[in-house]
């Protein structure tokens, strides 16, 4: 009982100093660092050669899987063994994303070391406002928390399914089950050797440590990559709901006889300025919105080309392999995890660009209706009003060259494509 009440403690941040007159982003999110620190950003020694260390080996292991795979895939279509070769071409579009995301996060190192900067200076700049605005942003990022470390659990299971589905059935060959020449020791993935037995000592031993080693690199690889993306874009999200909240009180408590008062009377500077830095701090919020999509969208471009152009065919490979296998009267769990997994790894940018858009439109709307044609301090901001409607019509949106504009629309079409994929595979096995 003292273990799981340690956990929801630990999940829930119940022993967080929520009050702290200075939190910063690293004390709230300390598994930020250490994530990124295994993509090869350190934030101490930023230049060592030794951040270079595990990205190079899971690069060269994914080339070398990739390449493997490739080579399984024509094996088993000249042979006609279709559904192997479909798992295997399944692998090999899921492992191939991995030298993007390494070559792409490495390259924009800069990029992202300044993102985080610019975050940790909104925790310690928000830190210090009032309760309302403390309890909206915490709370969100009390959520992304969350979030971390329930896609963390989620992509973790999918990986120890893997390993103990082949694991288990190993142990109970090796001590239980009756040997007969016939036996054949599983490995996780289908494996095929031109000129020698992959299933035989040690070609096992060594594949089965590959194997191993290639989810485990996966699974960190491509789980850190989803939630830095999320992570940081849900933390933008959380800033535009400030910046509305700004808009809902931009003339509150400012004397409105002040209007009618010459330029230079102190009565009217004062609240003229009082104004400027309200909307000052609006202006800040929202370009630094803008800087910060437009970097996610460089930095993770690439990889999210790939998620868009590759994840249709996965997604098409993988209904495949559970529908064969039901024809042949098994339900395979572990491909129904992996779809499942599959869809919420693309659902998720597309429908936080979807939030992100439609937040972008709601702090305009929240600018047209803060009251300024209420109250004759509107004609104090009237210019700078007009100006940040206008920049608001402009969608925040992630793009980057022959990416869609990520959206709940975006997704619809790519589940679409795999499923018409899917039914001419289908189609095509049956006339085989």
């Amino acid at each position: 009982m003292s273990l799981l009440a340690n956990f929801r403690n630990f999940f829930m941040k119940n022993n967080f100093d929520f009050d702290a007159p200075e939190i910063t982003l690293y004390s709230f999110h300390p598994q930020l660092r250490v994530f990124l620190a295994a993509m090869g950003i350190f934030f101490n020694n930023r230049e060592s050669r030794v951040r270079f260390f595990w990205p190079i080996i899971c690069v060269s292991l994914a080339i070398v899987a990739v390449t493997l795979e490739s080579i399984f895939v024509h094996h088993f279509v000249m042979i006609k063994n279709y559904s192997d070769a479909t798992e295997c071409f399944c692998y090999f579009v899921l492992l191939g994303i991995i030298p993007f995301i390494y070559v792409t996060v490495l390259y924009n190192k800069e990029k992202i070391l300044e993102l985080v900067e610019d975050m940790n200076e909104d925790f310690v700049y928000i830190s210090k406002l009032t309760p309302k605005y403390r309890d909206s942003f915490f709370q969100g990022h009390l959520l992304i928390y969350k979030l971390c470390y329930a896609w963390l659990a989620f992509t973790s299971a999918i990986a120890i399914m893997y390993i103990s589905g082949t694991v288990g059935p190993l142990l109970w060959m090796s001590l239980i089950a009756a040997q007969h020449e016939n036996s054949v020791r599983p490995l996780m993935f289908p494996m095929w050797l031109p000129e020698d037995d992959p299933y035989r000592t040690p070609n096992y031993e060594i594949f089965m440590a590959f194997q191993i080693s290639f989810c485990f690199i996966y699974i960190q690889t491509f789980c850190v990559y989803v939630y830095t993306e999320f992570h940081i874009l849900l933390h933008y999200y959380n800033l535009m709901e400030l910046v509305i909240m700004d808009f809902h009180v931009i003339f509150e408590g400012l004397d409105e006889a002040v209007v009618d008062l010459v330029r230079a009377d102190p009565r009217r500077v004062n609240v003229q300025h009082a104004l400027n830095k309200r909307m000052g701090r609006i202006v800040r919020w929202h370009l630094s919105i803008f800087k910060a999509v437009n970097t996610v969208s460089s930095v993770y471009g690439p990889p999210l080309v790939y998620q868009v152009m590759f994840t249709a065919i996965a997604l098409c490979l993988m209904g495949y392999q559970i529908a064969d296998k039901l024809d042949h009267g098994k339900f395979d769990i572990l491909f129904s995890m992996l779809f499942v997994g599959a869809l919420v790894q693309l659902w998720i940018p597309c429908y936080l660009g979807t939030m992100i858009r439609n937040k972008g439109f709601a702090i305009g709307d929240a600018c047209w209706n803060c009251g300024w044609h209420e109250t004759s301090l509107g004609r104090m901001l009237r210019s700078d009003i007009i100006i940040v409607m206008h920049r608001s019509q402009q969608p925040v949106v992630i793009k980057f060259t022959g990416l869609p504009h990520l959206q709940l629309e975006t997704f619809s079409s790519i589940v679409s494509s795999a499923y018409s994929y899917f039914n001419m595979l289908r189609q095509y096995n049956a006339e085989v």
